[in-house]
């Protein structure tokens, strides 16, 4: 996990909270950045957070994923020397990565509508309904797949957004000294933003909780080009938790399963079993 999944989520908690301060990570080179609060993180440790150390669970909702397709090469590697072509062989049906797809409300019922699924090769497909013709495009979402009005090309990118209805979750717990340089034009506007920023850390938030260590003095300070501003800095003891998406399977990529078995009637006589395939929709 990066460090920066932890400072951005943060960076517009405060942002929201602060009209017309600018909060982020970048320190400001001219006058027209001020004010701002300038967010660093120092000293971190990361642990996952969990029960025997096992943090994965279960979400449902609307999980918002994209991917960009090969079309010279539309394969995805299953790993293990396996793979799996993405595209029909007529070239106008593409097998989502991550299987079965729901709206960007969660519900998987279509008519499903651009901000639900999208697809562009330079040149954005129109969502539709019905059977898509031209450069329309229609999604299955029981089976994953997105059916195109026309061939797609042997060549370039396909860039695709959809939305996955159930997926796993890592929580990591984040540790760490978290710094916030404040810059102003003047001694009270630095004064005054410092103390806004640490009543919005002080706001509840279930996910990020900051204890305040340090309270520096208002100081004379130099943007680039020798203009003088005035800064001040404080410093949090900050304890945050982030859950990552964990996507372990892909229901639409996995078409066959190979099945064997052993029944006993009565207990301990194995009868004989011959093996059988589970196709998606029906069982030979």
């Amino acid at each position: 996990m990066t460090l920066y999944r932890v400072l951005d989520p943060l960076a517009a908690r405060l942002s929201a909270g602060l009209v017309g301060v600018r909060v982020d990570d970048v320190a400001p080179v001219v006058i027209g950045d001020l004010p701002c609060a300038v967010l660093s993180l120092d000293a971190a440790t990361q642990t996952l957070a969990g029960v025997g150390r096992v943090p994965r669970g279960t979400r449902i909702g609307a999980l918002r994923l994209s991917a960009t397709i090969d079309l010279a090469n539309p394969v995805l590697d299953l790993g293990d020397g396996e793979s799996l072509n993405l595209l029909s062989a007529d070239r106008r049906t593409l097998t989502l990565p991550h299987g079965p797809v729901v709206r960007a409300d969660g519900t998987p019922d279509p008519p499903f509508a651009p901000g639900d699924v999208s697809a562009d090769d330079g040149t954005p497909f129109t969502v539709v309904s019905g059977a898509p013709t031209g450069r329309q495009v229609q999604a299955d979402p029981r089976e994953g797949t997105l059916l195109f009005g026309v061939p797609l090309g042997t060549t370039g990118d396909l860039e695709v957004t959809y939305h996955v209805g159930q997926w796993d979750v890592v929580t990591t717990r984040v540790q760490g000294t978290l710094g916030v340089e404040v810059l102003a034009d003047s001694p009270n506007q630095a004064a005054d933003t410092s103390r806004a920023v640490a009543t919005a850390l002080a706001g509840t938030d279930a996910a990020t909780r900051a204890t305040p260590l340090s309270w520096g003095a208002v100081r004379h300070s130099l943007l680039p080009g020798e203009v003088a501003i005035r800064s001040q800095t404080t410093t949090y003891h900050l304890d945050a938790e982030l859950e990552e998406p964990v996507l372990t399977s892909g229901g639409g990529v996995i078409s066959q399963v190979a099945v064997t078995g052993a029944f006993a009637d009565p207990p301990g006589i194995p009868l004989p079993i011959e093996p059988f395939t589970v196709t998606r929709g029906a069982t030979t």
